[in-house]
């Protein structure tokens, strides 16, 4: 990890930071968060409403457990590390595994926590709060994740990909005025079922399910002073019509069939 400021870190670590001013820093056991101990945060769990404090610090043989909480719980995000060789970085996630912060600081900084014992230590808002400056408050409003059918949760960056038929694309809309919104734009996505036309072939069970269309690829005229093949155009099509080119009254005809194209003379026989 690379600091660009260490002064910043320097003038910061005599302080409370990233902790109120008026927190204490020490619980009814009297156990106590050193200052310095954390060097920044930032906080911004979905559904947080602000005044985010260090509910619980929760240690075992081999891990440490950091949990944030606010006014309405205090389980709203949580981090753990190893507590033998812990990081620089305590990344925090919420309840459904989704990015929530994270607490800074340094490896031996964090290692001073081991003489606490092995327990779960908790602190109130008027003892741990952090600053201000570090809380990002994030009402739990939209979409902030996808939950699988194995219950793994998908949050961040999220491709929707259409197969088998599925067609997905964006569409502009205007969202109603409600809950004391105007009218807004927005952007909806819209799902086409159009089918798949090769849904046979994609079973790969047997063979007799489908077979293979061979298209037409090239059409060859044979005349009897020349031969040449004819390719489609931009758009797959061969274009075959007569016209008066060497008679004004050709007798030639060019139908199209529900069978192919039937080419025949006009007129009655002799």
């Amino acid at each position: 990890m690379r600091i660009q400021f260490p002064e910043w870190r320097r003038e910061n670590e005599a302080t409370r930071y990233p902790f109120s001013s008026r927190a204490t820093l020490v619980n009814d056991e009297g156990r106590v968060v050193v200052e310095g101990a954390f060097l920044d945060a930032a906080l911004y769990p979905a559904g947080g409403v602000g005044g985010f404090f260090l509910a619980a610090v929760t240690l075992t043989s081999e891990e440490v457990t950091f949990t944030v909480g606010d006014d309405n719980t205090r389980e709203l995000a949580s981090g753990t590390v190893s507590v033998v060789d812990p990081p620089d970085l305590v990344p925090l996630e919420d309840a459904a595994g989704r990015p929530a912060g994270v607490l800074v600081s340094e490896s031996a900084r964090l290692g001073t926590f081991q003489s606490w014992g092995v327990g779960t230590h908790e602190f109130d808002r008027a003892q741990s709060e952090f600053c201000p400056t570090v809380c990002f408050p994030a009402p739990a409003l939209g979409l902030r994740g996808v939950r699988l059918e194995s219950g793994e949760v998908f949050a961040g960056d999220v491709w929707l990909v259409g197969a088998d038929g599925v067609v997905l694309r964006a569409d502009p809309v205007t969202l109603p005025a409600a809950d004391g919104l105007p009218e807004r734009p927005a952007t909806a996505i819209r799902v086409d079922v159009v089918g798949d036309p090769l849904f046979r072939r994609r079973l790969c069970e047997n063979a007799d399910l489908f077979a293979t269309p061979r298209f037409v690829r090239t059409v060859r005229f044979v005349g009897p002073n020349q031969t040449f093949d004819c390719a489609p155009d931009a758009f797959g099509d061969v274009k075959i019509f007569g016209n008066n080119a060497l008679a004004a009254d050709t007798v030639l005809r060019v139908v199209a069939t529900a069978g192919g194209v039937r080419i025949g003379a006009a007129g009655q026989g002799i």
